[in-house]
């Protein structure tokens, strides 16, 4: 008879528990669309999670690519926890679609405007309970099937301020960002992003060897260096072979220890070692910021652009591959790294896998650190934006979940918390608070208070064409 009433007492618990998660059916008090950059995703989820009563948070991936569930879609459903959202008038069932397809360019122009896009439908018959609060979803019906729906979002991520997205960051088929539409929104900051320039495994053991490094380790003091001059010729294609990259005047793929990459051929003829590029689409706030910190565009006319794919050139080089999202960029390592080749890319630090290796830049590592103290280039501050209040913006309990969401994206605990996720050989990356939201460094730098001392918005608006500028008391 106890065990009975125990065992009665346990189902009872859970199935209370598991009343408070909202699965497909359970009308929402309040939807939020959030489109844009994909480099948000995980800080999105913890700065989600943090706001929803206990129990109460259900997830829902699309499953397009089985490997990498929700990498275009991603739907958050909980109770908010008004208490901790100031200004929210109460406890509320909230539903958050967080569409990456697209990237940044997907969070800027279409949210000035307010142009319906694609948003996931969690109530299609489509998704399927995993029994652990997270459920997949097809979108292979589409919006004719009603697995998709157009859908005006309510705010937008990107990678770098949206007066960025005019050429050559322009989405095909859309048109440059204007002064107008940029006026139209409120941008907010949300924390600075750790970005690198990655290059596969075995060019990176190549540059250790050409470099006096040991090739067999990946720790800070032994990371091989590239020049900020030489990103910029490899990315714009004036460096177009490897054996034109050189080292002390030899090229590197002449030293004495170092194995050349996998030939290229035109037909039957070798033609090679072509440099590889894998880049990101336009439209990517991520290949925004690296046109932007290594090429100098749309800063400045009369500069040289990145290579496009169009650039392609089989017999002199170089070879330019144009990626969607940055998990095909990681694949595109991965497949020249396979194939024998020497490539290059461009990855915020949340990204890491076998075939690539970050590098120092000039001399520097990509360390929480080394931005603190204003040493490493490569670093932006990621927006989010919605439209203001006299062109029909979000209000109320919506305006209240963005706003703490925007807060939230840079408290030190959290952002410390989520740099644990993301490590490397050198370290952990890759976000920073902001100190122009507030938030105090600490001296010396402590990667448990990761807060920059300098910024790109000296005078209150986000510029990733301004060289960072200290404004808060630094230390060398």
């Amino acid at each position: 008879m106890k065990l009975t009433k125990i065992a009665m007492a346990c189902a009872t618990a859970l199935i209370s528990a598991q009343a408070f998660a909202h699965a497909p059916g359970v009308v929402p008090d309040e939807v939020i669309y959030i489109s844009g950059a994909s480099a948000q995703d995980k800080a999105l989820k913890a700065l989600v999670g943090n706001l929803c009563v206990a129990g109460t948070l259900d997830t829902f991936k699309d499953t397009v690519n089985p490997a990498k569930k929700g990498k275009a879609y991603t739907s958050y459903f909980c109770t908010i926890n008004s208490a901790l959202v100031p200004g929210m008038s109460a406890d509320k069932k909230v539903l958050i679609n967080k569409r990456s397809a697209g990237g940044s360019g997907k969070g800027v122009q279409v949210v000035a405007d307010g142009v319906a896009i694609e948003a996931m439908n969690i109530n299609n018959g489509n998704c399927t309970d995993n029994g652990d609060t997270t459920w997949d979803c097809s979108i292979a019906g589409g919006v004719a099937g009603g697995d998709l729906f157009m859908k005006v979002s309510t705010a937008g991520i990107s990678d770098v301020e949206p007066a960025m997205f005019t050429d050559p960051n322009v989405p095909p088929g859309d048109v440059a960002v204007t002064p107008a539409q940029v006026s139209k929104m409120d941008i907010t900051s949300m924390n600075a992003v750790i970005f690198g320039v990655p290059v596969t495994e075995n060019l990176y053991r190549a540059l250790q060897i050409a470099q006096g490094l040991d090739s067999t380790k990946d720790d800070e003091v032994n990371m091989p260096s590239l020049s900020s001059a030489q990103v910029n010729a490899l990315i714009t294609g004036n460096i177009k072979k490897w054996d034109q990259l050189l080292v002390n005047g030899i090229p590197l793929t002449q030293i004495a220890g170092v194995t050349p990459p996998t030939p290229d051929l035109f037909g039957t003829n070798p033609v090679g070692p072509l440099v590889h590029y894998c880049r990101r689409v336009p439209g990517s706030g991520t290949q925004a910021q690296m046109n932007a910190v290594f090429a100098n565009t749309p800063c400045s006319t009369g500069v040289q652009k990145p290579a496009r794919q169009a650039d392609t050139n089989p017999v002199f080089g170089p070879i330019v591959q144009e990626n969607s999202g940055s998990g095909d960029l990681t694949v595109c390592l991965q497949d020249k790294f396979a194939s024998g080749k020497w490539a290059i890319g461009v990855q915020s630090l949340e990204k890491s896998d076998a075939s690539f290796r970050f590098p120092k830049i000039d001399g520097v590592a990509p360390t929480l650190k080394n931005v603190a103290e204003n040493k490493y280039k490569d670093w932006v501050e990621t927006t989010i934006q919605w439209r203001n209040a006299a062109n029909a913006g979000p209000a109320g309990d919506a305006l209240a979940i963005l706003q703490t969401i925007a807060r939230d994206a840079s408290t030190p605990g959290t952002i410390s918390a989520l740099n644990t996720k993301f490590v490397h050989g050198f370290g952990t990356g890759a976000y920073l608070a902001l100190n122009t939201n507030g938030h105090v460094p600490s001296f010396p730098h402590s990667d448990a208070n990761p807060v920059t001392t300098a910024t790109h918005a000296p005078l209150g608006t986000p510029n990733t064409c301004n060289l960072p500028t200290v404004n808060i008391n630094s230390t060398l």
